[in-house]
């Protein structure tokens, strides 16, 4: 798993640099990054009668995902800068069931070894105002989330599988620190959104350093909170992810 990660990183940033030969006016910047996140799980999910707890009826604990984003910025006035984010979220579990349980119809009796995958595919476009560009710089925007899962359920019998797509918009910010002539910098990254007693809140906070030739690398720690209520077939769900993460990014 985590050679794979580490290979697909290395494609993407491989694939940006080239756009930077394209690139000679200096008015506009180029941004890029793609690392591992090591993900814990905990949290609860309901599409029926039961109400299922992630680590204590699935099973579900640690996994690795994949992070991938690229921004471009511009000088020009009025206009946002554009910034495009990807995340995959994929866990599997396996639990004997010490309770029986409901699940989009289905009922899964105690006693029976259950399987589940949880799947998250996360596509933002965020559109932002570099409002102070200093040693200490601050990104306000907004965020259009394109959130298409599923939670499928699985036994020697039965079987259950409840979907969701959703688009959700948030608020963006983001803050930046630069170190002076050492290339190190700190930063932080928040997006979220509360609306009809649906949540979903993401936060990073990170180190990095830059080289003089633009590459980089930053690593720190991102939790993410997800609540829903009544997304297609899922009636209601906490999920709390967080955990360690390293990423090779790029700048021009």
């Amino acid at each position: 798993m985590g050679k794979l990660i580490c290979g697909r990183v290395i494609i993407f940033i491989l694939a940006v640099l080239p756009l930077s030969a394209a690139q000679s006016d200096t008015l506009f910047g180029l941004y890029a990054g793609a690392g591992a996140w090591q993900q814990d799980y905990s949290g609860v999910v309901d599409s029926g009668t039961s109400m299922v707890d992630l680590e204590d009826d699935l099973g579900l604990g640690n996994d690795n995902s994949m992070v991938l984003y690229a921004a471009m910025e511009h000088g020009l006035p009025l206009l946002p800068n554009v910034r495009g984010q990807f995340l995959k979220l994929d866990v599997q579990g396996n639990n004997i069931l010490s309770r029986t349980i409901d699940f989009n119809g289905e009922t899964f009796s105690a006693t029976e070894p259950l399987g589940t995958i949880i799947d998250l595919t996360q596509r933002d476009a965020v559109l932002y105002y570099q409002v102070i560009d200093q040693a200490v710089s601050f990104d306000f925007g907004m965020v259009v989330s394109l959130m298409k899962g599923s939670v499928e359920m699985a036994s020697q019998a039965e079987r259950s599988e409840a979907k969701f797509n959703e688009v959700v918009p948030m608020l963006f910010m983001k803050m930046r620190a630069d170190i002076p002539r050492t290339g190190f910098w700190l930063g932080a990254q928040a997006q979220g959104v509360t609306y009809d007693g649906n949540k979903v809140a993401e936060f990073d906070a990170q180190i990095g350093w830059e080289s003089k030739a633009g590459i980089g690398f930053e690593a720190g720690y991102r939790a993410v909170q997800i609540e829903f209520n009544n997304f297609d077939d899922i009636d209601h769900a906490e999920i709390d992810v967080q955990g360690p993460y390293a990423a090779i990014n790029y700048h021009f």
